[in-house]
Formats: structure tokens, C-alpha cells, sequence
């Protein structure tokens, strides 16, 4: 089954159980059981284990919708809800404005009248009234807000998308002319840590360029962790080498190249916990060049 996992800040890929390629269509199934057809871009890595070996691709969904739908509908949501919130606020005040005409004669209270009771239920009703219009008046200006908040994410750009990749490059290329620009003229800094500030920027987008470039751009084959350790560690199955860092770790390395443990004699140490046959010397020198 292909699942959801996340990634990076705003970014989810696919986990999957089989290889597949640029351009194919999976299925992928969220954590509440609903399933979204998505189209495959890049190998981002591998999860699991050799004998459960999973494969991480960035996806983007057949349907289009994305971090920018997203935000809209709920910008769209939320606008729905401020309206809603404004009517109910309006009927409320409406209410509360029923007895008005009676009410602003001021006509005292006539304790003990039989009209007593019917007069304090004016007040009370009015009171309840134009409190609940208060309310969602003020329910209706926070979801207003929000609205605003999604409205202004409805239009950003996030590592998400396929676009980012040209997004954040030339976001960084105007970043980095803005940190040489306050480098070279420091009277133009608004206060001490300006040039700081310019770099931090400069850092933070070159990191989400290679994240982009990673997740949409070209990219040579990545392989699984067991690949890469034979073919980056050429000394891995080197004859008459071992590592330890406790007597029981040099006891079995000792056995491993066919000595004892007293035969230190025949041993040299390399140096980080390393040691080497005294007649392999020159052939070690060989391998590590």
C-alpha cells in the first residue's frame, strides 16, 4: 500500500512498496483510509529495511489541488463563516430593538403592577439580545481575519510545488546581490545585525533550493544506504583490518584476522580505534592511495 509521509515543512511524498518511474500514477492512501490518485516526479530516498526496502517519490495530485487550493478553500470557508456570523449578528441586533419604542420613553417599573413582569422582560430581552449581536459581530471579524490570512497563502509558492525549483533560485540570486550590497555599503544598513539578517536569508534559501532541485529537478540515481557503503568504503572488506573500541571488540577483531589476543606483536594501530596486520602495511598504503 502507498502512504503519506512527511518530508519537509509543507512537503508530503509518497512511500511506497514497488520501484516506479517519472510519470506514473499511483494511488495513495491517507492515514483516515481515503485514497488520492497522484503522479510520480522524483525519487527522494528509501525507508525500511533491505528485506523491506520502500521507495519515497515526489508526488503532486492528478486533480490539481495543492497547498494553494488548500489555502483558498479556506479563505472560501472562512469567508462563508464571517458572513454567516454577520446575518445572526444582525438578527440579534434586530431583537433587540423589538420593545424599542416602549423602552426609550423611559417608563420606570412599577413594582407590584401587573405590568411589572412584562416590563422587566423587555430589558432582559433586549440585554440577551444585543449581547449575542456583540458576539458574533465579533465571531464574524475573526473569521474575517483568518479569511484574510488564508487569502494572502492562497498566492505563495512552497517547496511543494513544482514551480519552487525557479521560485528559489531567483529568490536567491536577489538575496544574495542584497548581502553583497549591504557588505559593500555598510552605512546603508538599517541597524547592526542587517548584514546578518541577509546572509541567515541567503542560507535559508540556498538550503530550500537544493530541497527543490531534490524533490522536482534532475537528479542522478539515488541508491539505498547498503549500495552506498559498498561503493564509498573501499576499505570495508579489507584484508588483515579491524576496528575496536573495547577489549571484547579487540578480542574478536584479533580472531577475525587469524591471531590472538597476546599476539599485539604482529598489530599496528592506524589511528580512530584502527588496526592493521603489520604485513598487510603496504598494501594498505596501496588501497588509501
Amino acid at each position: 500500500m502507498n502512504t503519506y509521509k512527511k518530508y519537509c515543512p509543507n512537503v508530503f511524498i509518497a512511500e511506497c512498496t514497488e520501484k516506479h518511474n517519472k510519470g506514473d500514477m499511483i494511488t495513495l492512501t491517507t492515514k483516515r483510509g481515503k485514497e488520492n490518485e497522484h503522479i510520480v516526479h522524483n525519487l527522494v530516498g528509501y525507508t525500511g529495511t533491505k528485506d523491506n526496502l520502500k521507495y519515497c517519490y515526489s508526488i503532486t495530485r492528478l486533480d490539481g489541488f495543492n497547498n494553494q487550493e488548500r489555502a483558498k478553500n479556506r479563505a472560501n470557508r472562512r469567508s462563508d463563516w464571517a458572513n454567516s456570523a454577520d446575518n445572526k449578528s444582525d438578527a440579534y441586533y434586530d431583537r433587540s430593538n423589538k420593545d424599542r419604542d416602549f423602552l426609550i420613553l423611559g417608563e420606570p417599573i412599577k413594582v407590584g403592577h401587573h405590568s411589572e413582569r412584562r416590563h422587566r422582560k423587555m430589558f432582559e430581552d433586549a440585554h440577551r439580545n444585543i449581547g449575542k449581536s456583540i458576539e458574533f459581530q465579533d465571531k464574524a471579524e475573526e473569521h474575517r481575519h483568518k479569511a484574510e490570512y488564508w487569502e494572502k497563502l492562497s498566492s505563495k509558492i512552497d517547496l511543494s510545488m513544482p514551480d519552487s525549483s525557479d521560485f528559489f533560485a531567483e529568490q536567491l540570486e536577489h538575496a544574495k546581490e542584497y548581502h553583497v550590497f549591504l557588505k559593500d555599503n555598510p552605512d546603508k544598513r538599517e541597524h547592526s545585525m542587517s548584514l546578518q539578517y541577509a546572509k541567515n536569508k541567503v542560507n535559508d534559501l540556498e538550503k530550500k533550493v537544493k530541497t527543490s532541485n531534490k524533490l522536482w529537478g534532475y537528479q542522478e540515481e539515488i541508491k539505498p544506504k547498503e549500495e552506498q557503503k559498498k561503493t564509498t568504503n573501499p576499505l570495508g572488506d579489507f584484508n588483515g583490518l579491524f576496528f575496536a573500541f573495547n577489549k571484547d571488540q579487540f578480542k574478536k577483531g584479533m580472531l577475525s584476522i587469524g591471531l590472538e589476543e597476546s599476539d599485539t606483536a604482529k598489530i599496528l594501530s592506524i589511528g580512530h580505534g584502527g588496526f592493521l596486520l603489520k604485513s598487510r602495511k603496504e598494501a594498505f598504503k596501496k588501497a588509501v592511495g
